[in-house]
């Protein structure tokens, strides 16, 4: 015989919905607000009383009558907001305050937190006061006890109890006493608390319709920083005017996003949206790229680096869903699509964000954890794949392909850097790529931002399509005559340079004739050079040093004689210029071959000084060796040299000559020690060197030793051969004559020394020795 049966529920159902299912106590206090925010409370103040155990939740919603409690709170699973059906969802949805959640077990969270629950509630409609006592300890005695058939206590309260701090409710509302706390709430515990609140709630500081507090009651009537008062941040501004941000607004088949950088509007376009999967909803989100500096400014300000206060945060209907935007959580892919390109991609660590759903009820379904996202479904990942594609990698091909282009705007916390003409051309990139998109309309770009440079140099083939591409699209006929005047602009400019071109040549092949004469002074001193006589090769080097200057002389004599040539030839008369735009193209002109000209009358005035150097010693050569030689102290003759001779000059590398205490008493010639100075340095000079550093040190036995040291390109060894630099006549130049080095050894050996190349070869580094009476 058949007989119709019924489930029977264990007691046991309150912990696996209750504290198995809310584990954290933060979560926990989370759900209870939610529910406050779905009463259309105004202000939820949290109390904690560590003195008593008890956790005090106000709120001035709209508050439950008797037939309230008894057939919806008491109802295990019932949710008003499920209930209610999709049909009239849209009535009952606000931009906050929206219905939290619809499974009917948040109010479950009250076991997570103690082990009785008192509640008191008051409609609009009624002056009493319902009142529920629950033990939840009773539910854990005996688990073959069905739930139904433990009991709870519904009766009426003659006032809300009295409360420290948080403000009892004047006419409607709920308040939850939770006893018998099963966390020890401390200050800092409760900070913690209002650092996650304030990141469950309005992790950006952009809700005002809810004002949430919470207070401590510790004996004192001091408030503590930090732990009493409202609950919030404060980085709506930071956020706003010091960041790179995106916001994107996607509602039924329509797409809309808007490019910021610090403050400054880039670009606004719309576009079809392709996601199925979020009809009848709307998607709004603003996602932020922090730089060094701004980070700086946040972790100075919100006392917590942006890494640890969170990534991009999921709401749904106004309420946080944890833990998308958790410091470790990576629900958008983004920490491991970074690890495969670190300067191409954005991460986790890079952005903060709120995308903010707003959906009918189980169209997006948390899991029943409350600690674990959303429900892996065709609509959450179509969600998931909006946030990534149209927020998180469109900010991310401005920012690459924009601000990391830039490394000094890392430091920068405003939009001066996006106005040189590199910045612009970039942007113009992006938005560029974004007009020549199919389907993608551009609303609005920056002109001041946007625009064909002044400069005709600047423009790029490159540049011209994309902005045509861009004007077009919007239709912005300025834009294309600025375009069309810059091509005539350009193709002026091409025919100008092909002429300058021809006259380049011309000065090329005179400047070739001069220095084939300067080659055939310099195979003259080659040729003294091969004489045993010392004197004579005294003499030599002196004309070594001068004919080097001289050609640079020579050289820039020419070019800047070119460039003057240009200019007068230039300078046209006034009547036979045709409007404006002619005089700023000539003058334009002018201006640059007068650049030109001073700068070749520059080099050549710093060779001039560098021959007078060399020049000055000239008195002191003689054929009688007698009479240019001095007995006295070398090294204080090298510390005076490179004080007075080389100190300061330009174009040289810093030269250094440290005598390390000592001194050397011997005789010598003051021009060759200044030719063999003169020599090193300027080797270290064309070898790009930017310092070069002379360093004695006692060698022993009346010797001292000079280690010459420079930062230059070193001794390619493929090219020249260490043994042999020394020699007369070896170089590595097509257009050296092979005596520097040769003449700083020789120099060295009249001297009663040597030098030597130190180390293993590879670098132009050298030890000169020198004999005397040392001290």
């Amino acid at each position: 015989m058949e007989s119709s049966e019924k489930f029977k529920i264990s007691s046991h159902l309150k912990d696996i919905i209750g504290r198995d299912l809310v584990t954290n106590e933060y979560v926990a206090i989370f759900e209870l607000v939610k529910n406050s925010f779905d009463a259309g409370a105004t202000r939820v103040d949290i109390e904690f009383n560590p003195l008593e155990g008890t956790i005090s939740i106000v709120d001035d919603g709209r508050g439950m009558s008797d037939d309230d409690i008894r057939e919806k709170w008491l109802f295990v699973a019932y949710s008003e907001k499920a209930s209610n059906g999709l049909d009239d969802y849209r009535d009952r949805i606000r931009p906050a305050g929206q219905f939290a959640g619809s499974k009917g077990i948040g109010r479950f969270s009250c076991d997570t937190l103690g082990r009785k629950l008192q509640l008191f509630s008051r409609t609009d409609a009624s002056a009493k006061i319902s009142k529920l006592e629950i033990d939840w300890e009773k539910f854990e005695r005996r688990s073959a006890e069905e739930f139904q058939e433990i009991t709870v206590t519904l009766g009426e309260a003659k006032a809300f109890p009295n409360l420290e701090n948080a403000e009892v409710p004047a006419r409607s509302g709920t308040i939850l006493v939770i006893k018998e706390t099963r966390q020890d709430w401390d200050a800092e515990l409760i900070r913690k608390l209002r650092r996650d609140l304030a990141k469950l709630i309005d992790p950006f500081g952009t809700t005002s319709q809810v004002a949430v507090s919470t207070w401590i009651v510790d004996g004192s009537s001091v408030q503590i920083e930090g732990v009493d008062g409202p609950v919030g941040n404060h980085i709506a501004d930071l956020l706003q005017e010091k960041t790179s941000r995106i916001k994107v607004n996607i509602a039924d088949d329509t797409i809309e996003t808007t490019l910021y950088d610090r403050g400054r509007r880039i670009y606004q376009v719309r576009e079809p949206s392709p996601y199925q999967g979020l009809m009848g909803s709307e998607v709004a989100g603003e996602v932020f790229y922090l730089n060094r500096a701004a980070k700086a400014t946040f972790t100075r300000r919100m006392g917590v680096q942006p890494v640890r206060f969170g990534s991009v945060f999921l709401f749904l209907n106004g309420f946080r869903v944890f833990p998308i935007g958790e410091e470790t959580d990576d629900t958008l892919g983004l920490a491991r699509r970074k690890q495969q390109g670190v300067s191409r991609y954005l991460g986790t660590r890079d952005v903060l964000g709120r995308v903010d759903v707003t959906a009918p009820p189980k169209m997006f379904r948390e899991v029943s954890s409350r600690d674990a996202g959303l429900v892996e479904d065709a609509r959450s990942r179509a969600l998931f794949e909006a946030i990534r594609n149209h927020m998180i990698f469109r900010l991310e091909r401005y920012v690459v392909g924009v601000n990391w282009r830039d490394r000094r705007d890392q430091d920068r916390d405003t939009s001066d850097g996006l106005s040189n003409s590199e910045a612009r051309s970039r942007i113009l990139d992006v938005v560029g790529a974004l007009a020549r998109s199919k389907d993608v309309e551009v609303v609005y770009y920056d002109n001041e931002l946007i625009r064909v440079s002044e400069d005709s140099d600047q423009v790029t083939d490159r540049a011209l399509k994309a902005m045509s591409e861009l004007a077009e699209n919007r239709g912005d006929t300025e834009l294309l005559d600025q375009i069309e005047e810059s091509r005539r602009r350009i193709e002026e400019l091409k025919a100008s340079r092909e002429e300058a071109r021809a006259e380049a040549r011309r000065a090329m092949q005179e400047r070739a004739i001069a220095d084939q004469r300067i080659a055939r002074l310099e195979q003259q001193a080659a040729f003294l050079g091969s004489s045993k006589d010392v004197d004579v090769e005294r003499v030599q080097l002196l004309m070594h040093q001068a004919i080097i200057h001289s050609g640079h002389i020579r050289s820039a004599i020419s070019n800047a004689a070119y460039e003057i040539k240009k200019l007068i030839e230039n300078a046209v008369a006034p009547d036979e210029l045709e409007d404006i735009e002619d005089v700023e193209d000539l003058l334009a002109t002018i201006r640059q071959h007068a650049r030109r000209a001073s700068a070749s009358l520059a080099g050549g005035s710093l060779s001039s000084d560098r021959l007078k150097t060399v020049l000055s010693f000239s008195q002191n050569i003689r054929v009688d060796l007698e009479t240019d030689r001095v007995q006295g102290d070398i090294l204080k003759f090298f510390s005076e040299y490179f004080d007075v001779r080389l100190s300061g000059v330009p174009d040289l590398p810093k030269s250094s000559f440290d005598a390390g205490g000592l001194s050397l008493e011997k005789e010598f010639s003051p021009v060759d020690v200044a030719v063999l100075i003169d020599n090193l340095v300027d080797n270290a000079r064309k070898a790009r060197a930017t310092r070069i550093d002379f360093k004695a040190s006692s060698g022993g036995s009346g010797k001292v030793i000079i280690r010459v040291e420079d930062d230059g390109l070193g001794i390619d060894k493929l090219k020249i051969d260490p043994d042999k630099i020394f020699e007369r006549g070896y170089t590595s130049s097509s257009n050296g004559t092979g005596l520097g080095l040769y003449s700083v050894r020789q120099i060295a050996e009249s001297l009663g020394g040597s030098i030597s190349l130190s180390g293993d070869g590879s670098r132009a580094d050298f030890e000169i020795m020198l004999v005397g009476a040392a001290r």
